[in-house]
């Protein structure tokens, strides 16, 4: 990925965020501010679900700043890998939003107070899931677009809010026809809606940070093998994010052929994946006189 096309790239990762972090701030000041005025439980939880979207897009355009910057003598890599911290730091605040809103019904089991539902609290919270829906379906498929960890990250965030919110509706129809526990069973259900999305962004970034294979080697392998003059293509290795993949392999040529010609055959093969694969930032190619006794 050339440098133009990193810079655009974070530029409308940021473009996203910022669209999105100004529509979750409407939502989370909307839940909170009638969730304690009417004293209901499971929309203040929502709402605290909904200020940690804010808090997400506010780390993602930070980690940002650090991830677009191009590699350097000290980071020859890049630091792309700070965008799998970002949405690490995400998932650390969805498992704190757990503690918080099991807390709070803990609480609420003692205290014994009961919420008050009118018809305000129902066109609040349906207005609110059309609004995490959208941002939801956008965020996914713009990430998925400029293949970006945070926003991806993020779009799973909201993705579980849109749940979330979906239950207080249920919670609130409860309430309705007195059945007050039903608010405290939807606070726990937004909890373990909030808790799988952090654990799903864990394992994600884990891919990133532990250097998983990003590319399946046989897709690999048939791309290199179309270069005519090749005899062989093993060993490969891929690592990075989606949006930037480094990769090294071998390949076998016919032992005859001058250096050259081995060199123009090896450039061939990086032309041609990269070609293929427009993710590949950079190709290693280790190149080997093929054996007679070779399959």
């Amino acid at each position: 990925m050339l440098k133009d096309d990193l810079i655009e790239r974070s530029r409308e990762v940021k473009r996203v965020l910022w669209i999105t972090l100004l529509l979750n701030l409407m939502v989370c000041g909307l839940k909170l501010g009638y969730g304690y005025a009417t004293h209901t439980l499971s929309m203040v939880a929502d709402g605290y679900h909904s200020l940690l979207d804010s808090t997400s897009n506010i780390v993602g355009l930070v980690a940002l700043v650090f991830a677009s910057r191009p590699a350097d003598s000290g980071h020859p890599y890049g630091h792309r890998k700070v965008e799998a911290l970002g949405a690490m730091f995400i998932s650390a605040m969805l498992f704190w939003a757990c503690y918080e809103i099991a807390s709070s019904a803990w609480a609420r089991l003692h205290d014994r107070q009961n919420p008050e539902v009118t018809v305000y609290s129902f066109l609040i919270m349906v207005g609110t899931m059309a609004v995490n829906a959208w941002v939801s379906r956008y965020e996914h498929r713009r990430g998925h677009e400029l293949h970006s960890q945070i926003l991806t990250a993020d779009s799973a965030h909201t993705r579980s809010d849109v749940l979330a919110s979906l239950s207080v509706i249920v919670a609130l129809v409860g309430i309705k026809f007195k059945i007050p526990w039903v608010d405290l069973a939807a606070a726990g259900l937004i909890a373990i809606f909030v808790g799988y999305s952090g654990y799903k962004i864990v394992l994600e970034s884990l891919n990133t940070l532990m250097d998983s294979a990003q590319l399946d080697p046989r897709e690999v392998v048939k791309i290199a093998m179309q270069v005519e003059g090749i005899d062989k293509c093993h060993s490969i290795r891929t690592r990075g994010n989606p949006a930037a993949i480094y990769m090294d392999l071998n390949i076998h040529v016919a032992p005859q052929l001058s250096t050259q010609e081995a060199h123009r055959l090896t450039h061939r093969v990086i032309a041609k994946i990269k070609e293929e694969i427009p993710e590949v930032v950079d190709v290693v190619v280790h190149t080997e006189p093929s054996s007679p006794h070779e399959d």
